[in-house]
């Protein structure tokens, strides 16, 4: 056996009777004051003093080496001490003094501040957080490094925790300055709806009487005394003439403004003013007086969802800014992430071109193409494990190249978190039809115009969120615009997306959902469009917006809604087609605007006159690059994501910008509608359609122009075979245009029974 062991296995009984022998000599002598000073807290004392002894006897190096430990396991004892000088000793029912001696009374609590007798939970407090103090500095000596590690973890998780209970009051505080705020508005609502029922009725009571007093008084009187305008008329005057003045207006007249202005001549008319209101004008195009003032309630907000929290966090937003720079710096191009644009669904990273070789001194070297930045997209694509990253070469405003990464956790955007903010409410109260659109690129709103627009087209795969652009409009519209302000006219040849709205009051004619009544309809609003443009003329004004502000009866904006582009040029492309550019070519002046939506925006959907009369436009997530010029006329809408990613083409703007459209739910509509048709309002002239006779409909449905069968029938004499690609070639006509000339030429006898595969055998021109 070595010597250490054999020394190890003799000197514990040597050390343990030098510890017995030498307790025994110095604490026997003084048992009253060990007593008094220690008493149970001579254990854990005893036990440190014991061990200690055993390894400075046994090996005085490890000992100093193992300095920390022996500190460390001290402060334990004294706290331990502490411990038992926080218990109370009890002699039968009293109280002696505590468990821990003397000593643990000093170490737990200060001399003469802690009364047995009367002990506070403050008192207990500092007791214990003086032994958590005393235990924390035995940790940190022992492990300073896991100290200190255990410290940060503790504040980390404090500062969390305080950050969330604050943020929770914050909320709760929100909540509740909201709540008391609608309350506030319900109760002043209602006082203002009681005062107006009682001012209505004392007014209906006051007329009552004043009726009944002047039928007392014409009983008594006689014959009343004529009246013009309310202005007694002088017996002079009328016995200069045979007939009164109001009597002499030609009764054949059917011009309100010749009527107009032979009442404004009138004996009593008002004279002298600088600039005189407009006469009132009979038309169904103008609302009345009564119907223009009444005061139509806007719905409520809290009607509609709010959005919820949720976002991209920024430690994705720095490890992405990193991963783009190192993927471009292994391509040898140099490039800096200076700005980022956080949005709902992506996020823009600004990168600034840096220079060749990664000079900084301008002079030393040459600035990074954006080009071979811009060819990188691919590379940025894998390295980011996003197919659908969109680069901008230059963002408008700031001297960066854009990269737009879709988030991992896309944020929901409500209609509400649009129109509640400040931007809307600025904007909503100079625009003549504001629409809420979405939240762009950097989280900012987006809104929309539709009178400066002035006309829209909307196109989108299906699914891609076209018709919920479209919901979102509408009710944009009916909770900030009343039926007095604005009339909508809606055709849905699909049934089911514009029918939820049936019975507003907005409405100037029930939705359309026949294609042959939408046909109709489009030419009666062309008729009511010319109309509005004669009613101009007799006032003297140029556009609607000096109409009402000088004419006390207003004219209405009207709205044409049309849903699904591609069903009615399906049935009667080229009726639709004119009928379509008819308005939007004539309409601005008249607050005519057009919104036209299609799934399906192909050239023969598309056409070019509609693209040219409608240079704002919107593209939702579509299926080709192909399908993206027709709407943009440039690439992107094929690298959308979807559920409302758009790209929005105003007119005053020369490339897309990137939005996220607002969702808007079922319920949010319904409760919209239901809220209009609650409303109990003056009755509004509503849009006469007349429809055509079956004949005439089936004819303009087959639209068989004379211009191109007399052009088939030319070319056919020329020809001894005819078919239906030489037709598209010769006239520039679509295959099913050409189809159906081919089928009206064998009708006629100018070409034989075709076989398939085969041109048709020519038999006579």
């Amino acid at each position: 056996m070595p010597f250490g062991f054999r020394l190890a296995a003799r000197h514990p009984v040597r050390v343990i009777l030098v510890v017995a022998i030498a307790a025994a000599v110095l604490l026997l002598p003084m048992r009253e004051w060990t007593e008094e000073t220690l008493l149970w807290s001579i254990v854990p004392l005893g036990a440190w003093a014991f061990g200690a002894l055993y390894m400075i006897s046994w090996r005085p190096m490890l000992a100093v080496r193992r300095w920390r430990l022996l500190a460390a396991t001290l402060l334990l004892a004294v706290a331990a001490t502490g411990v038992l000088g926080m218990l109370n000793q009890n002699d039968g029912f009293a109280i002696v003094g505590s468990m821990g001696g003397t000593l643990g009374e000093q170490i737990a609590i200060a001399p003469g501040s802690w009364d047995r007798f009367n002990i506070s939970n403050a008192d207990y407090a500092a007791a214990i957080a003086r032994i958590a103090l005393i235990v924390i500095a035995a940790i940190a000596i022992f492990s300073p490094r896991a100290s200190w590690q255990t410290a940060r973890r503790a504040a980390h998780y404090s500062m969390a925790i305080t950050a969330g209970t604050a943020a929770s009051i914050t909320e709760a505080r929100r909540r509740w300055k909201e709540r008391s705020e609608r309350r506030r508005a319900e109760r002043e609502e209602r006082l203002a709806q009681q005062e107006f029922e009682q001012a209505a009725a004392e007014a209906e009571a006051a007329l009552a009487l004043e009726d009944d007093a002047q039928a007392d008084i014409a009983m008594q009187s006689g014959p009343a005394t004529p009246t013009i305008h309310g202005i007694a008329a002088d017996e002079g005057d009328l016995a200069a003439s045979e007939k009164p003045p109001w009597e002499e207006i030609d009764e054949d007249s059917t011009n309100p403004m010749d009527q107009a202005l032979v009442l404004r001549d009138l004996p009593g008319a008002a004279s002298g003013a600088a600039e005189e209101p407009l006469p009132e004008i009979v038309s169904t195009a103008v609302l009345s007086k009564a119907a223009s003032d009444y005061s139509w309630p806007l719905p409520r907000l809290d009607r509609l969802k709010k959005a919820p929290a949720g976002g991209v966090t920024r430690q994705e937003i720095d490890e992405r800014s990193r991963l783009i720079e190192n993927s471009l710096a292994e391509y040898g191009i140099d490039v800096t992430v200076d700005q980022v644009f956080t949005g709902p669904t992506v996020t823009m990273y600004g990168l600034r071109p840096g220079w060749k070789g990664g000079k900084a001194d301008p002079a030393a070297g040459k600035r990074v193409r954006v080009d071979h930045i811009l060819g990188r997209e691919k590379d940025l694509a894998l390295a980011l494990a996003s197919p659908n990253i969109r680069m901008e070469p230059v963002v408008p405003g700031e001297s960066v190249v854009g990269i737009e990464v879709p988030n991992s956790r896309p944020t929901p955007v409500t209609l509400r978190s649009v129109m509640e903010t400040d931007e809307w409410k600025r904007f909503e109260a100079k625009a003549q039809l504001p629409v809420p659109l979405g939240l762009g690129s950097g989280g900012q709103p987006v809104f929309a115009d539709l009178a400066r627009m002035p006309h829209t087209l909307i196109a989108g795969s299906t699914g891609s969120g076209k018709s919920v652009c479209m919901n979102a409009i509408i009710t944009g519209l009916l909770n900030s615009r009343t039926p007095a302000q604005t009339r909508m006219v809606m055709i849905d040849p699909k049934r089911v997306e514009l029918t939820p709205y049936a019975g507003i009051p907005h409405l100037y004619t029930p939705v359309v959902v026949e294609a042959d009544r939408a046909v109709a309809t489009l030419k009666a609003l062309i008729a009511e469009m010319m109309g509005r443009f004669r009613v101009l003329e007799k006032a003297g004004v140029k556009n609607i917006v000096s109409f009402n502000e000088r004419s006390a009866e207003k004219m209405p904006y009207l709205v044409i809604l049309v849903d699904e582009l591609a069903d009615l040029m399906l049935q009667a492309a080229n009726e639709v087609e004119r009928l379509l550019v008819r308005l939007a070519q004539l309409g601005r002046a008249t607050g005519v605007h057009l919104v036209v939506a299609t799934q399906r925006p192909s050239v023969d959907v598309v056409t070019g006159l509609i693209k040219a009369n409608f240079p704002s436009r919107i593209s939702f997530a579509v299926m080709s690059q192909i399908d993206s010029r027709t709407v943009l006329d440039s690439t992107g809408g094929e690298k959308l994501l979807g559920r409302g990613d758009m790209l929005y083409l105003p007119i005053d703007k020369a490339k897309p910008e990137r939005v996220q459209g607002a969702f808007l739910s079922d319920s949010e509509i319904e409760a919209t509608v239901r809220t209009w048709k609650a409303v109990k309002g003056p009755t509004l002239p509503e849009l006469e359609v007349e429809m055509e006779d079956e004949a005439t409909v089936i004819s303009s449905f087959d639209d068989t122009g004379d211009s191109l069968v007399d052009s088939a029938r030319n070319l056919a004499s020329s020809q001894k075979t005819l078919s239906t690609s030489l037709l598209q070639r010769r006239l520039r006509i679509g295959y099913p245009r050409a189809a159906r000339l081919m089928d009206e030429l064998e009708d006629l006898g100018v070409v034989g029974p075709g076989e398939p595969g085969k041109p048709r055998q020519v038999l006579g021109a």
